[in-house]
This record gives C-alpha cells, structure tokens and sequence, in this order.
C-alpha cells in the first residue's frame, strides 16, 4: 500500500551505504557525529522509517525509534522513561498529564492529516453525500444508527486514529461550542453509531489492510486521511473510499516531535530544523501523503484547506470517562477466546508469564494501560487450556454491573492460577475446537466482535498437523470464517506454524519472545 520514496531519500539511502562499505564489511557501526536521540515514537511513524537515513545524513544525528500506541508511550513518559524524545501523532491527551507536561521542554509540529470517514463511492452517493458541504457527524450517527452503512474504526484506547474519531464524534454531537465535559456525552448517538461497526483494529495500518482485504464486507473506515488517500492509489482497491469532512469539524493529527531531555537540545534543534525544511518535507508528504507543515512545500492532500477543529477535552478525567464509556457501553460487545498451551515445556517461568498476563487482563494491573485493555463490561470470556489433551472450555460473562465483574475477574485470576503444565501440543486441534465454538456463537448471535488468541511455547505434534488444518479452514463456509485468529510466539514456539494460522485467519502474529508477555497480551486486546 505504501508508495514508492522519492528519489531524494533513495540517495541517501544509496550514500549511507556507500559510507559503510568504505569501513568493510566486518567494521563495527560508527556512532553518528552529532550523537543519538533515543525517541518514544507512536506506532503510526512506523512509515516515516526509510526517511531516517535522509534526517542523519544531513544533521549528524541518528534517531532511535521504539513505536508503540498513544496511551502507552503516555504512559511511559509519565513513569519516567529515560527517552530524549517523543514523537506522537497528537500530544493533546499527553499534555493534559501534570507528569507528562512537566517533562516537555519543547515541541514542533513536523506533518498533518485529519482524522475523517471514508466512505465507498456508491455508498456515499446514495446516502447523498458527494460534494455535499452540509454533512455533519449527526447526519453520519444517524445514518449508522439507521443501519444504512457499516465501518471499521480502530480501538481507541490503543489507536490515535480511533481515539480521534471517538472524540471528534462525541465533541460535535453534544452541540457545544467549548471544550466536553462528562454530562455532555450523548450515549444513545453514540451507541447508535457504533452498532455499525464491524471491523476493529489495534493499529490504523493493520486496519487499512485489513479493510483492503476485506472490502467487500465494509462500506468505510474511519482513519487518517492520509492512510485513505493511499489506500485509494492501491491498485487492489475495487471502489474508490470518497473521504467526508464533516462541517461541523474533526480532530486532525500535527504530529509533534517533543523534546524530553533537556541535555539533547542541540540535537533536537537539529533535527527540528531539518524535519520542517524543503527537503525533508517534500520527501514526507510525497511518500505518506500528509500535509507539510512547511507551506513552502505543496501538498499531495487535496482536502479542503478550511476544515474546522473541533476542541479537545480540557481534562484527562473526561477523556478517561468518554474511553470508559465507549469500552463497556458504547462499543459491540465482544466474544474473547484464549487457546493457552499447557504442555510441560510450559513449566517454570513460562506458566507464570501466563498466568501473571491473564491476570494482568483480569484486573491484576492498575495502569492507564492495564484498565482499558482489562476484561469489558458484557464480555464473553472463554478460556481453552490444551496441552496434547483439549480441555473444555470455559465460560465467563462479564456484565454492566461492576460489582458482579469484579467477582467474574476474580473467578479468571482463579482458574488460571490453578493451570499446570504437562503433555504434548496439540496446538492446530485446540484452534480448531476453539474456532468452531465460536462460530456457532456467531451464528446465533451475530452482533459481537469475535476472536481467538492462541499462545504456545513449542511445535504442535498432537492431533492435527498444518496440512490438515488449512484443507480444515478451507472448506468451512463462507459464512463460518472471519474469526480472526491472533498467535503469540512464545518460548521456542514455531512461527511458521503460527503465521499459517495468522493468515489463514486474516489474523496477526504476535512475538512475546522479544516484549513483555503482558504487553503483548494489552495490545492484542486493541485488535478484538
């Protein structure tokens, strides 16, 4: 989906390698000249990576890039990481944190692109909304409300783009003029509105491929404009996406790159310097599609020049409340299995890993993080220990009552600190059982969003092998698949096994082998 680079980075790319072949082949790295900016990069800057190169040859300084989601690189600042730097999509939810705020020392805007609604071209024609300047957020809730269009949104507790759709949506229905407050969230709208989402992601870019592989299932997404520009060059694209800015305004991304280390400032003059000049902006703009912020450069964006911003929560208590509502009473409730491998290569750290990862979604972990990625209010949580025998799985509801959920939480902490590892790995078998119970809920209660975590530590060789499990997947009606499945490499865990299952599935492998396993289990939960 990504274009081709300009050929601008191209020979920066082709100079730094020449500089590393004059040292040979065997030499050791070189620092860079003008030092290291290690940097806390939101995971949507995954794209700006081949442009790199371009930023230290011409400033001497090498960025050091560790992508991770909004809340959770917030998170780690205001715990005290030891970054130079952080490079978000938005820093507003950021800047509403006493800790965060304090450690800010400067800020620049780099790049921009809007949050908006795209649309399919017949789709938005019937609903009358091409080149129609009078459609709000109130016309597109009630039209989702109506059943008349169904879109994909990331999670956003996980994703800016999600996070921006949610707060945009729920700043322009209150009819205020002024910053929310949490009387003004209009929950019925709101709930009307995402009765029509069917797609959900942890991450915009997976969800734009996952929308392209998708497409005939979904009318729109909501993501940066930028990302839908793109996906409308992608030759695999069978109906143009027609991108709607409401009239009564977004929330638009300015990507600021912020100076956490006061020492480094020089460096991050440097960079600043370069990153909002001609160069790096044209580069910028012509290979993600954002708008520069440098007005010198022209933009590949055709959006409209005058889009109205709508204004940001003024606390992080209200931005909390919106996200606190949206997971346990706005989203579609969702159905969440996990496959967990018991084997007895399982035994010793890798069983406590587990269980301290359940136990963290269970409500065993009281961070920013760790409350919006714990178990939901009217959840169905199943979990499926195997090893070479399969276990019955087992049920627990979550509820709207808080009370009763916090039994439920500790009834999951409890059986998962009751798992013992022994046996063979019948991995393909349990996804198998898994899957089929799932699709049978499906099929008697359609509206939820269903998934499969799979996490094993080893080969499968028991019960079904790869083979069989594909010709498995392949013959099963079209109506059963689309209950994506999400591995997690664990341990010595084969990964082509797992990638198998990933793609079969549409799902995305997860490496527990170089993150923390809770992490890994945190970000997973963005994607169900």
């Amino acid at each position: 989906m990504r274009l081709a680079l300009p050929a601008l980075c191209l020979l920066a790319l082709g100079f730094l390698a020449g500089c590393e072949d004059a040292s040979g082949p065997n030499a050791a790295p070189q620092p860079p000249p003008g030092g290291t900016l290690t940097v806390i990069a939101g995971s949507e800057l995954k794209d700006i990576e081949p442009l790199l190169p371009l930023v230290e040859m011409a400033t001497g300084v090498r960025l050091e890039m560790s992508y991770m989601g909004t809340l959770d690189a917030v998170e780690r600042i205001q715990a005290g990481a030891t970054a130079d730097a952080a490079w978000l999509a938005s820093n507003r939810y950021a800047m509403l944190v006493p800790e965060v705020r304090s450690r800010v020392a400067a800020s620049e805007r780099t790049m921009i692109t809007p949050v908006v609604l795209g649309i399919k071209e017949s789709k938005a024609r019937e609903l009358g909304w091409i080149n129609n300047p009078d459609v709000t957020w109130k016309t597109i809730a009630d039209a989702a409300a109506a059943g008349k269009f169904t879109f994909g949104m990331t999670n956003p507790a996980s994703s800016n783009t999600g996070f921006s759709g949610l707060l945009g949506l729920a700043a322009a229905l209150s009819g205020k003029g002024d910053a929310l407050e949490e009387g003004d969230i209009d929950g019925k709208q709101l709930a009307g509105f995402f009765a029509s989402q069917r797609l959900t992601s942890g991450s915009s870019g997976w969800l734009a491929d996952a929308f392209l592989a998708d497409q005939d299932k979904v009318d729109g997404i909501i993501n940066y404009a930028s990302t839908l520009l793109q996906l409308n060059r992608d030759p695999q694209m069978r109906e143009k996406l027609v991108l709607i800015y409401p009239r009564d305004g977004l929330l638009s991304s300015d990507y600021p790159l912020m100076l956490l280390n006061p020492a480094k400032r020089d460096a991050f003059a440097k960079v600043v310097e370069f990153i909002r000049g001609s160069a790096f902006q044209t580069a910028m703009t012509k290979s993600t599609l954002r708008r520069p912020v440098n007005p010198d450069v022209p933009s590949e964006d055709p959006s409209p020049s005058d889009i109205a911003e709508l204004p940001f929560p003024g606390t992080q208590a209200v931005v909390d409340a919106i996200l606190t509502a949206f997971e346990d009473e706005l989203r579609l409730p969702t159905d969440s299995t996990f496959v967990l491998d018991v084997s007895g290569s399982m035994e010793g750290d890798r069983l406590q890993a587990l269980k301290n990862s359940m136990g963290g979604l269970a409500g065993g972990d009281s961070s920013t993080s760790g409350r919006f990625s714990r178990f939901r209010a009217r959840e169905r949580v199943f979990l499926l220990p195997f090893s070479n025998l399969i276990q019955e799985p087992e049920k627990f509801e979550m509820s709207a009552d808080a009370a009763a959920n916090t039994r439920t939480l500790q009834a999951i902490t409890g059986r998962v600190n009751q798992l013992e590892a022994k046996g063979g790995t019948a991995m393909f078998s349990a996804t198998q059982a898994a899957y089929l119970a799932a699709a049978a809920r499906r099929r008697s209660e359609p509206n939820r969003f269903y998934s499969v975590v799979l996490l094993t530590d080893g080969q499968s060789n028991n019960g079904m092998d790869a083979a069989e499990f594909s010709r498995w997947y392949a013959a099963l009606p079209a109506a059963d698949k689309g209950i994506r499945v999400f591995p997690v490499v664990f341990g010595a865990a084969d990964t082509d096994q797992l990638r198998l299952v990933a793609r079969l599935t549409s799902g995305k492998v997860f490496d527990g082998r170089k993150s923390d396993l809770r992490g890994i289990f945190k970000e997973i939960r963005g994607y169900q």
